[in-house]
């Protein structure tokens, strides 16, 4: 019996380890970029510089992609908000053939799939009409596609603040 109720903590443990992982969580899959498809890494103080003026919630490189996101408000609260992405070519030129979505969710508590169409309003930006139901750590997951290109997916994580 001693060695049964070993071997079911030895379980327990390995699954809650395994559900606990980066690679392991659902949140992570999510963000994944599919295969063939080049994993978003933080951007150089050179790609940095190439990115839009003003606030933004963060910069990815996925490939030959840079992206950032930024929000109006700058600050996200409750409520909607205009979330614009910018894309650009490792060079700096604006990318223009995009289709851009954005799977926008909390991270600490689901509630249900929302995705947005991003527009293109030209020089490589993309805005959709979001809406963050209350406070407390989001993330928004920019999905790019681009005609011969493998689909990109970019995560992002902020705070909504109360308002």
């Amino acid at each position: 019996m001693v060695r049964l109720r070993l071997a079911l903590a030895a379980i327990c443990i390995l699954a809650l380890a395994g559900a606990c992982s980066p690679a392991g969580s659902p949140d992570a899959a999510q963000g994944a970029s599919p295969a063939g498809s080049a994993s978003a890494v933080a951007l150089d103080a050179a790609e940095a510089a190439l990115g839009p003026a003003g606030p933004t919630l963060g910069g990815q490189r996925a490939g030959d992609v840079l992206a950032w996101l930024a929000s109006n408000p700058g600050q996200p609260q409750p409520g909607n908000a205009t979330i614009d992405a910018y894309l650009a070519h490792l060079d700096g030129q604006p990318i223009v053939d995009a289709t851009v979505t954005f799977d926008t969710d909390m991270t600490n508590m689901s509630h249900g799939q929302y995705l947005v169409a991003a527009g293109p309003t030209g020089k490589g930006h993309y805005i959709g009409q979001v809406r963050f139901l209350m406070p407390g750590p989001w993330r928004v997951i920019m999905v790019v596609d681009r005609p011969g290109q493998a689909e990109l997916r970019l995560r992002f994580e902020f705070t909504v603040t109360a308002q």
